[in-house]
C-alpha cells in the first residue's frame, strides 16, 4: 500500500496555495473554540438606562409617550426597528436614534448591572481555554464603554457591536463578522429569538438564557439548541455542545 500523500483539499485549502500562513490560519480556525455572548439581557440588565433614554427621546421629539413598563421591546433589536414600533415617522428615525444616543451617552449607558454569576461564569470559561466574544446589536462604542467601566472588557478577546452609522446592525451580520475573523467553531449565547436566528443563519449552535428579556417559547420556535436557567446550567451546556480542546 502506497503512502497517503496530503493535498490541499485534505487540509482545507482546496484553492489556496500551500504556505505557513495558510496552515496557521487553518489551525487557528479549527482549534479556537469561541463563545459569542449577547450583551443586553444576557450579560447585563440594561433595561433602566435603555428605557429611560427611550422615554427622554420621545419626550424631546414631542412624540406620544409609552409607559416605562411597556418598553421591553427596546432591549435587543436595532434602534431603528424599536422606533418604528413606537410609530416614529420613517423620515425621523435617524433623528430619534441620534437623540437616544445623546441621552444614553450622557449617563444612561451605565444605568445597568451585571446578572448574578456572570463574572464567575466568564472566569471559569477563560480558565477552561475558551475564547470569549461579545456580539451585540448595541452600538459597539457603547458596548465597549460599559464593559470597560465595569471592569469586564478584559474577559473578551473582542467586542463586536453595531456601527454608529447603522451600516452594521443586524445580529446575523455581527455574528458573521466575528466568525470570519476568529473561526467558526463557536456557539452563541443570548436571551432572545433574534440571537437564535442569528446563530442559525450562521450555522452555529445556540444556548438561550431565560433570565433576560426574551420569551422562552419564541427561542424554542426558532430552534434554539438548548436553554439555560442559570449560569451553572450555562457552563454545563457549553461543555456539552462545545467541549474545550485545551
Amino acid at each position: 500500500m502506497g503512502l497517503l500523500r496530503p493535498n490541499h483539499s485534505m487540509i482545507g485549502f482546496a484553492t489556496a496555495p500551500f504556505s505557513v500562513d495558510n496552515v496557521f490560519s487553518f489551525l487557528y480556525n479549527v482549534l479556537m473554540q469561541n463563545i459569542l455572548f449577547d450583551l443586553d439581557g444576557t450579560l447585563i440588565d440594561s433595561a433602566p438606562g435603555i428605557k429611560h433614554s427611550a422615554i427622554k427621546t420621545l419626550k424631546e421629539m414631542k412624540l406620544p409617550l409609552i409607559p416605562y413598563e411597556d418598553l421591553d421591546f427596546f432591549i435587543g433589536p436595532p434602534l431603528s426597528d424599536c422606533f418604528r414600533l413606537c410609530n416614529v415617522p420613517e423620515d425621523r428615525i435617524l433623528e430619534a436614534i441620534s437623540v437616544f444616543r445623546k441621552f444614553y451617552e450622557q449617563g444612561e449607558q451605565l444605568n445597568c448591572s451585571f446578572y448574578p454569576g456572570i463574572k464567575e461564569c466568564l472566569i471559569s470559561l477563560k480558565k477552561r481555554g475558551y475564547h470569549l466574544f461579545v456580539c451585540t446589536s448595541k452600538a459597539e462604542y457603547f458596548a465597549v464603554n460599559i464593559l470597560e467601566n465595569f471592569g469586564f472588557a478584559s474577559y473578551f478577546d473582542h467586542i463586536y457591536g453595531s456601527s454608529l452609522d447603522s451600516s452594521l446592525s443586524l445580529k446575523k451580520d455581527i455574528i458573521a463578522l466575528c466568525l470570519s475573523r476568529h473561526g467558526k467553531e463557536a456557539l452563541m449565547v443570548g436571551d432572545t429569538y433574534l440571537d437564535i436566528i442569528g446563530a442559525n443563519e450562521n450555522h452555529i449552535p445556540s444556548i438561550g438564557v431565560t433570565w433576560g428579556y426574551g420569551e422562552k417559547e419564541k427561542m424554542i420556535q426558532n430552534h434554539v439548541s438548548c436553554l439555560a436557567d442559570n449560569t451553572e446550567e450555562l457552563l454545563e451546556k457549553i461543555s456539552c455542545i462545545l467541549p474545550c480542546h485545551s
